[in-house]
């Protein structure tokens, strides 16, 4: 007998709800996939259309959660979608996972990421119950890795070629961050 699908949960922090997708954030979304300079360190190209965005989202809500799971970033007040957050290459075997994060650049400097990451790495720690959880951040970074840095993440060696976006090569540093770590930086 199959197993019942595993609920996607709402988490919510002081200013933000992260929950499904809905059809109503494709725009949204579409001003982040679209955006050179939002996807300059992202795993693939800006979207050239907003069936691409369409399609993307369609992808996220059909992801199998027990190895991927995305969430709208919404503002809690007004609900509007300000980005994503994910866990994906889940490993229910060695309880690991890999993050992403995609913020609209009209929000970034105000703490977001760092807000709804903290959320997602609580998820993924107390239900999930993850043991390790990885970042791969492109060196040029600066911010991304500063935010992993400020939630805990230790740096480690470089991963050479590990990340094909187009026919272009890129190097990646892994960060990572273990449950028994020290409890979450505030």
């Amino acid at each position: 007998m199959p197993q019942p699908p595993i609920p996607h949960p709402t988490l919510a922090t002081p200013r933000l709800r992260l929950r499904p997708f809905r059809a109503g954030d494709t725009d949204a979304m579409h001003e982040c996939y679209a955006d050179p300079g939002a996807m300059r360190f992202w795993n693939h190209g800006p979207h050239a259309n907003r069936h691409e965005t369409a399609r993307e989202l369609r992808r996220c809500a059909t992801a199998t959660p027990s190895r991927h799971r995305f969430w709208a970033v919404a503002d809690a007040a007004s609900d509007r979608c300000l980005g994503m957050v994910n866990y994906h290459n889940a490993n229910p075997h060695s309880r690991t996972a890999d993050i992403g994060y995609l913020i609209h650049p009209a929000y970034h400097r105000q703490g977001i990421a760092t807000e709804s990451v903290a959320a997602l790495l609580d998820f993924c720690f107390a239900v999930r119950d993850l043991r390790r959880i990885r970042a791969f951040i492109d060196p040029d970074n600066t911010a991304s890795r500063s935010l992993a840095e400020k939630l805990g993440f230790r740096c480690q060696p470089p991963q050479r070629e590990n990340l094909r976006v187009d026919s272009h090569w890129r190097d990646d540093m892994l960060y990572a961050r273990l449950k028994t770590d020290h409890a979450r930086p505030s």
